[in-house]
């Protein structure tokens, strides 16, 4: 996934209204560093959360026609959702940061650790159980619900077993996580809209060792799932991915 940055520093010194754009490519920390053609080297730091940024990649990867990797990434988004959840609420409850990442580090390496964590989280917070989709079915053609897996036992075969997933089912299990981020953002949205502005601000901060005496900008693009977003979602995955087609190419380079 690469995205199109302008040299911030050309644009400051030289008022270029068309500055020079460069491909830059995603790092796991959301940072593009990129260097112009006059030697300026720019920091942006892409405001997404990893979560969004996944599932995006999952989306561009069923668009392109790699299902079986756009079912792995939408997995992995949900995954990091949790931990973004998790965080949230940490920061609702005045735990500091070190505190947090002292405590996720006994969790980080194993992925049901992760979905425990915020199954009591959610329960601690909220006084009721989590909704959660591991044992949800989605409509398949030709397939009755008894003959479907459940998003559970889908995402462990694709994941673990090499089960190789048609355009179709990936689709189909991909709505079911896309409707489940999108019901939690919602919720986290009526309930703790200060606390998810500290994590974007936290999400930023990561940019800061980097940055030195440099430009610094930071940059916000459309997801598929998204914090800030100000109209509702597309109602379902397919209709997103209609979205998604007419803005990949002046967004995305290929």
């Amino acid at each position: 996934m690469r995205l199109r940055i302008s040299c911030m520093q050309c644009m400051r010194e030289n008022f270029q209204a068309d500055p020079e754009v460069m491909a830059a490519e995603m790092r796991d920390d959301g940072l593009f560093i990129v260097v112009c053609g006059r030697g300026h080297r720019s920091v942006t730091a892409l405001q997404q959360q990893k979560f969004e940024v996944l599932f995006e990649i999952g989306a561009m990867a069923l668009l392109d026609g790699y299902p079986r990797e756009a079912v792995t990434s939408m997995a992995s988004a949900l995954e990091r959702f949790y931990e973004y959840y998790t965080r949230v609420i940490s920061i609702k409850n005045n735990i500091v940061d070190e505190t947090y990442d002292q405590t996720w580090k006994w969790v980080v390496n194993q992925s049901e650790r992760q979905f425990g964590a915020y199954l009591f989280v959610y329960m601690m917070e909220n006084r009721a159980a989590a909704a959660t989709i591991e044992d949800v079915k989605p409509e398949l053609s030709g397939a009755s619900k008894a003959q479907t897996r459940t998003w559970r036992e889908f995402r462990n075969a694709v994941v673990h077993k090499g089960y190789i997933p048609t355009s179709d089912e990936a689709l189909a299990y991909g709505d079911i996580v896309y409707s489940h981020i999108n019901a939690m953002v919602d919720e986290l949205k009526k309930q703790y809209p200060a606390q998810m502005e500290k994590a974007t601000f936290k999400h930023l901060s990561r940019a800061f060792p980097e940055v030195r005496d440099e430009p610094f900008s930071t940059m916000g693009v459309p997801t598929v799932v998204s914090l800030s977003r100000g109209d509702s979602p597309a109602p379902t995955l397919g209709e997103a991915l209609q979205h998604l087609r007419k803005y990949m190419g002046w967004l995305h380079i290929r």
